[in-house]
């Protein structure tokens, strides 16, 4: 048995975080960001606000007004401008002050020179105010990412891109949860199969009994994990994607720093679950889950997958509900006193360890080749 430690503080802390800021992260969904109203969101403890800008692209800046620091996502977005909603104070998409209301048609002081306004410790005119930081953004895949590292030159990959999204014959969705835990945790939880049996008992999977052999590969910045066994019992809606009986291939995979996978696969049907976790703080996560499914091919029609989507999301809910609970249960813990993020692990929490050893190297700042390449086999019973 050994003994891990998990440091959630540092992990969330822009300031403490190492490495793990020069990603992407999912800052909201694009459906969430309409053209006339702002966003509020906070990723790494760092509060932003979104808004759309005259080409309908996302800027995101820092959500304080340079006036009086009040919140300017509680403001109005007209003409791709972002106005304060203290005293007005509009700013556009490169986080520059282009308008003062109080400053009247001449927008500059009247009656104060430069020399004065310098003495009195006053701006002259909106140029002269300055620029909010301004994040770096992406839109893809029905997301809207930001980058809070350095240099955006710099990010160490590219933002995820979402399993089968646009494919024909699957459909996609997104769920959207916030957790009270922190990211290590929640990757975790989101590829660990034996607390399905007591997490999720009757609603994906039943105490069996079972022996799984599986093999943990770490490689590249990800940790796959693929099981040995063709015939696990899922329940729910797992029977309806294999009608016929066949062999399963299921996979779970890490993918630095905040990505998850899972992987269904029955012949032509299956499931893909991928979770993206962006950190709000030590133990509060938002985390972005898209379902790709896709029925086997003698379902007729694709209009049948579009219709069993209010089902599909129904029970995916249900499901993902119930690990909110339990990482509750895990942050309770956590937090009550001194020792919290000391974890006894055995040979079933091998990929656990491994996802371990690649935020704590990100976390420590990425110095050398990081955790080498390593593929094992494991045993654990479900």
């Amino acid at each position: 048995m050994t003994m891990l430690t998990v440091d959630l503080d540092a992990e969330a802390d822009l300031a403490r975080c190492g490495a793990l800021k020069d990603f992407w992260y999912v800052a909201c969904l694009s459906t969430e960001l309409p053209a006339n109203k702002p966003v509020a969101r906070t990723v790494f403890g760092t509060g932003l606000v979104l808004f759309r800008g005259p080409d309908g692209a996302p800027t995101a800046l820092r959500d304080r007004c340079l006036h009086r620091n009040a919140r300017l996502s509680q403001g109005d977005v007209f003409d791709g401008r972002l106005g304060c909603p203290y005293h007005g104070w509009v700013y556009d998409v490169s986080g520059a002050v282009v308008e003062i209301p109080a400053l009247g048609p001449p927008q500059r002081g009247e009656k104060l020179d430069a020399h004065a306004c310098t003495h009195e410790g006053l701006k002259p005119a909106p140029c002269d105010v300055g620029r909010l930081a301004r994040f770096p953004t992406r839109e893809q895949d029905g997301l809207v990412y930001v980058y809070l590292g350095k240099d955006v030159t710099q990010a160490r990959a590219e933002p995820f891109r979402v399993p089968y999204w646009g494919e024909r014959g699957w459909t996609v969705y997104f769920m959207v949860t916030r957790f009270a835990n922190g990211v290590t945790n929640l990757v975790e939880n989101f590829m660990d199969v034996p607390h399905t049996s007591f997490v999720h008992r009757g609603w994906f999977r039943n105490p069996t009994r079972k022996r799984v052999p599986s093999t943990v590969k770490r490689h590249a910045g990800r940790v796959r994990m693929t099981y040995h066994q063709e015939e696990d019992a899922l329940t729910g809606l797992g029977r309806l994607f294999n009608p016929r009986g066949l062999p399963l291939v299921h996979t779970d995979e890490f993918i630095v720093p905040n990505v998850t996978r899972v992987d269904y696969q029955w012949g032509d049907s299956g499931f893909a679950i991928n979770s993206q976790c962006t950190p709000i703080g030590p133990t509060d996560t938002w985390v972005y889950t898209a379902i790709s499914y896709r029925l086997p091919v003698d379902v007729p029609g694709a209009w049948v997958g579009r219709a069993l989507t209010p089902l599909v999301r129904w029970y995916t809910r249900q499901v993902i509900q119930q690990d909110v609970r339990i990482m509750e249960t895990q942050r309770q813990g956590l937090t009550d006193g001194p020792g919290g993020g000391m974890y006894s692990s055995t040979e079933a929490d091998l990929h656990h360890a491994d996802i371990e050893a690649y935020r704590r190297w990100l976390r420590e700042g990425a110095h050398g080749p990081g955790p080498e390449d390593a593929e094992r086999d494991v045993v654990f019973w479900v």
